[in-house]
């Protein structure tokens, strides 16, 4: 007897796999997910958080608005499938920490995009003596990814799409109208393995720029009013006040999945100078972010091997834009629809 015919195999169940796996089964495709349950996945220790607004010239998320309302109707109808709410709006408090960042905040409060998004907040929540201004970013919101991977584990399981193992190269083969791996052959096979796409052979070329990150579950001294941002994030649970996420650095250099005592130590200080609350950590975790050098996914056909494709690359902000690069990639899939070159041209 021949082993079973599937339209996809899906290499990975991080954030990447478990959203194109759904949009796939949703589109009537029949799909089998595996994967490994890898330590240091981004996706399991990642806080989720979905910002409109980054960095020290309070620049505007690229492309935000395309991918906002996407998101957003993916985690509400997940919510809805599952009966479990994984997304959640945040209050985001912001510090303005110099004269220099309140110039640029002068600046974007005068332009037509940011209006929607920025407000000056008199009463500010940090107790840092003397700060030069605080902010709230609107439009702020945090998914539960670990909630999500598990859910969408439990379903794939339901309706046996899922396989717990680690996907060997070796036994992956190629014929005119598909592949077989594992004893299961398909149409195509997708790689969606995160930074693990660096050990595959045909993707280990790639220009990723990996980036290590570091985050503390934290018991804090007093309440949180909301998100607190100054360079750094603190983030409440959302089951209460008290128990919040401190992070995140980006280490380029050391990849290791060994959590690091210094900047355990650096982002307490920082909390503390910063907001004059004290933390006790109660938990220290570690993920390596599949970044890119050129800041842009790889998706689409692999020269290198024929009915496999990649879905990879999506760095730190994967909960905003994931959901919507899913969508085209299934458009193209499914329908046929070009992709963007700019997502195609490395692969």
């Amino acid at each position: 007897m021949s082993a079973p015919q599937l339209d996809f195999l899906i290499v990975g169940q991080g954030l990447a796999g478990s959203i194109l796996a759904l949009n796939l089964r949703r589109h009537g495709k029949s799909v089998l997910v595996i994967d490994n349950d890898h330590c240091g996945s981004a996706s399991q220790v990642a806080a989720g958080l979905i910002n409109p607004v980054t960095g020290h010239r309070l620049n505007l998320t690229e492309n935000f608005d395309h991918y906002w309302p996407v998101a957003n109707a993916f985690y509400q109808s997940f919510g809805q499938l599952t009966g479990r709410s994984v997304h959640r709006d945040v209050t985001q408090y912001r510090r303005i920490k110099h004269p220099g960042q309140l110039t640029y905040l002068n600046k974007r409060l005068q332009q037509r995009e940011y209006q929607s998004l920025l407000s000056r907040h008199i009463d500010s929540p940090f107790l840092a003596t003397e700060p030069h201004s605080c902010i709230e970013v609107h439009q702020t919101s945090a998914v539960d990814t670990p909630t999500l991977l598990s859910q969408t584990k439990s379903m794939l399981l339901d309706q046996r799409a899922y396989s717990a193992r680690k996907f060997n190269y070796h036994e992956l083969s190629v014929n005119h109208d598909g592949v077989s791996a594992h004893g299961i052959r398909a149409g195509t096979v997708i790689f969606c393995e995160g930074y693990q796409a660096i050990h595959n052979p045909w993707l280990s070329t790639l220009p990723f720029k990996l980036a290590k990150g570091e985050i503390l579950d934290v018991e804090l001294s007093a309440p949180l009013p909301g998100m607190l941002s100054w360079g750094s994030w603190l983030i409440p649970s959302s089951t209460d006040t008290v128990n919040a996420r401190l992070g995140a650095n980006y280490d380029w250099q050391d990849l290791s999945l060994d959590p690091t005592p210094e900047i355990a130590q650096k982002l307490q200080t920082s909390l503390h100078q910063h907001t004059g609350l004290k933390a006790q950590v109660t938990a220290h975790q570690t993920g390596i972010r599949p970044t890119t050098k050129q800041r842009r996914p790889f998706i689409g056909p692999t020269r290198s091997l024929d009915h496999a494709y990649c879905f990879n690359g999506f760095g730190s902000k994967g909960c905003l834009t994931i959901p919507y690069y899913a969508n085209l990639l299934c458009d193209h899939l499914i329908s046929g629809k070009p992709l963007p070159e700019e997502l195609t041209e490395w692969l």
